[in-house]
């Protein structure tokens, strides 16, 4: 069975990009899943992640010299792109086609969860892939400063299309959860939306609520940031919920430009901040279902 040497890119001496959430952050986060995923499917794994280099030269040699202290397979490096928000998607470098199959999974594999494939690409000056002893590959994950791949990123979805990539299959991690606390006895006069909408919230995010269809502080408290480029039941709702009070949209769990302009009108109408961002303020709007 194949053996992996993981890493997250910079650290928090030498920063990564930022936009919508940093790259030194989520790179690591990202790493910690993969390792644990892989882990799960019983694959010997080593961290090589540097937190501890002030420079990017040090940094870097201090990548390459723990990678070089095992004998592996493959070494993988996490980062996360930047372009001035102007581009997006997922791409994996590699120094030599030694790498491509892996590569190329990996990418294609997360360009399934609706990134743009900008495919594998050859890089021979970058100095992790250039001076391991395992084959390397850096993996783009997505672009941190685009508002696109912001709405689609996930953590944990990322990590388990990387160990797909790799793998071909994809154990997920269950933690073990403390018993349930007993269920209310639901009240009958709840809003069907928002019993639909904790639904989703407990399935996609683990909200634990009361489907009571009570629009209550919990409720609200387990909403998610929703913007521009999300996809699935979340959107589908808000959609949903905004054509109840006068908009005309069609309900296909896209979060696009049509979306984004009723968002923003809904916004308007009821003196919040126009900015097309479905946050708590918006949502405590959204969850009372009023027309203006």
């Amino acid at each position: 069975m194949a053996i992996y040497n993981i890493h997250a890119g910079h650290n928090f001496n030498v920063s990564g990009a930022d936009g919508y959430f940093s790259e030194t952050t989520e790179s690591r986060n990202v790493k910690n899943a993969v390792i644990s995923k892989l882990q799960s499917l019983d694959y010997k794994v080593y961290d090589c992640t540097d937190d501890s280099g002030k420079t990017q030269n040090e940094n870097l040699k201090n990548i390459v010299s723990k990678c070089n202290d095992h004998a592996a397979d493959l070494n993988i490096s996490i980062h996360f792109n930047a372009s001035n928000g102007q581009g997006h998607g997922v791409e994996v470098l590699q120094y030599s086609n030694k790498t491509k199959t892996a590569a190329q999974n990996i990418c294609n594999a997360i360009a399934e969860l609706g990134f743009k494939n900008r495919g594998v690409k050859e890089r021979k000056d970058l100095y992790v892939l250039k001076h391991t002893k395992a084959p390397a590959i850096l993996i783009e994950c997505c672009f941190c400063d685009s508002e696109i791949d912001a709405g689609l990123y996930n953590c944990e979805t990322m990590a388990s299309a990387i160990v797909k990539g790799l793998t071909g299959e994809v154990k997920e991690i269950v933690q073990p959860q403390p018993a349930p606390a007993p269920t209310p006895t639901p009240k009958p006069s709840g809003d069907d939306w928002v019993r639909r909408l904790q639904e989703e919230l407990n399935r996609q995010f683990g909200a634990r609520l009361v489907v009571d269809g009570i629009n209550g502080p919990k409720t609200l408290k387990a909403c998610p940031m929703v913007k521009k480029g999300a996809k699935g039941g979340i959107t589908r709702l808000i959609q949903e919920r905004l054509n109840s009070v006068g908009f005309s949209l069609t309900i296909d769990g896209i979060f696009g430009e049509n979306t984004n302009k009723a968002i923003k009108v809904f916004q308007k109408n009821r003196d919040l901040v126009q900015d097309g961002i479905v946050g708590p303020n918006t949502w405590e709007w959204l969850l009372k279902g009023t027309k203006m």
